[in-house]
């Protein structure tokens, strides 16, 4: 994508995502997995490969970036990470999807996000990044602690979850010059 740079961790790396490589009906699975779904607006909608490509070209010619997440062991795509770009403002609100189960609870969330982070906030020059989340993915939250944000602000009973109100709590993290 355009602004998306190939990023490294120990056990990772961000490939800016390729059509023709990550987008896989494995991918479409994902999406359509009410369990990697549950807390995101995602479960609301019917993916298909073709809404899939769209949604990833749509980075193409703005700002944003869009990151395949592969595990280096073996090259497995196990999710993807994007940031919303502000270039007037300086911002950047980021959003990960781990969509692969077999790999939850290894730390691969905060490893990815650490990475995406680190370069919005250096290289990429950003001021401030932001996310945000229900208040009962803890996975989501934990992720925005490890990563050093802080809270942010909070929208109450802004969703539904199985039918009851839910607030979306917000973190945020400034560049450090």
């Amino acid at each position: 994508m355009s602004q998306s740079v190939p990023l490294e961790t120990e056990r990772l790396t961000l490939a800016p995502f390729d059509t023709n490589r990550h987008l896989t009906t494995r991918y479409v699975a994902w999406l359509s997995d009410p369990d990697v779904v549950r807390y995101s607006e995602q479960r609301h909608h019917h993916h298909t490969l073709e809404s899939c490509r769209r949604f990833a070209e749509s980075f193409k010619d703005g700002p944003g970036c869009l990151w395949a997440i592969e595990r280096k062991q073996d090259g497995l795509h196990i999710g993807n990470i994007h940031a919303d770009i502000d270039p007037r403002n300086s911002l950047a609100d980021v959003a990960i999807l781990i969509g692969d189960r077999t790999v939850w609870g290894q730390g691969y969330g905060l490893e990815a996000w650490n990475a995406v982070l680190g370069w919005l906030l250096g290289d990429a020059g950003i001021r401030k990044v932001v996310a945000g989340c229900m208040r009962d993915n803890a996975a989501m939250r934990a992720i925005m602690k490890a990563s050093g944000m802080a809270d942010d602000g909070v929208r109450s009973d802004q969703y539904l979850l199985d039918g009851k109100p839910q607030d979306v709590v917000f973190a945020a993290r400034f560049r450090t010059d």
